[in-house]
């Protein structure tokens, strides 16, 4: 209608109060259904099926093996007529070992104070004292009935000087 005044218009429109909560819920459901959808295929036949659990046996507890009191103390050193362990050790009395020149000997004397024949191991070693390693060695077996007692001698077992070595001796019972 001519000469009547036309209303304003408004170019641009201002959105709804609703249009926010829609966009959040359609987005909310979206996300529902793409989680939804990350379970687990479904078997395309019954032999595809897997077990969602597996049963493993309970294992039974292994128990620490408490030594019976039957073994001997190894640090025991009774005298060996009381059922205690031989100590050779203290059969091997008056040890020297020492060089003549250049030339090394070795003697000592062995008690068997046992109440049964033993064949004894007598080592000498000449090692070197800044590291310890073997110079030369050599043993010797001396058989010694019960309750004897006997000389060990190992003469010119190694040549060579005396500086930056030293003599190492033992003594072993065979069989024990």
């Amino acid at each position: 209608m001519p000469g009547r005044p036309r209303r304003a218009t408004r170019t641009h429109r201002t959105p709804r109060a609703y249009a926010v909560p829609t966009i959040a819920l359609g987005l909310s459901v979206s996300l529902v259904l793409a989680i939804s959808g990350c379970g687990q295929p479904a078997p395309s036949s019954p032999d595809d099926a897997v077990a969602p659990t597996v049963s493993v046996p309970v294992q039974p507890t292994i128990t620490a093996e408490t030594p019976s009191d039957d073994v001997p103390d190894p640090v025991d050193t009774t005298d060996p007529g009381d059922g205690g362990l031989f100590d050779a050790a203290s059969s091997l009395t008056g040890a020297t070992c020492a060089p003549t020149g250049e030339s090394w000997s070795f003697t000592g004397t062995l008690t068997n104070s046992d109440t049964q024949e033993h064949t004894f191991t007598v080592a000498v070693f000449i090692v070197k004292t800044s590291d310890g390693s073997d110079v030369a060695g050599k043993e010797v077996e001396v058989k010694l009935a019960a309750g004897a007692t006997a000389p060990v001698s190992i003469k010119d077992f190694h040549t060579g000087p005396s500086k930056g070595v030293e003599c190492l001796s033992g003594v072993t019972v065979k069989g024990l």
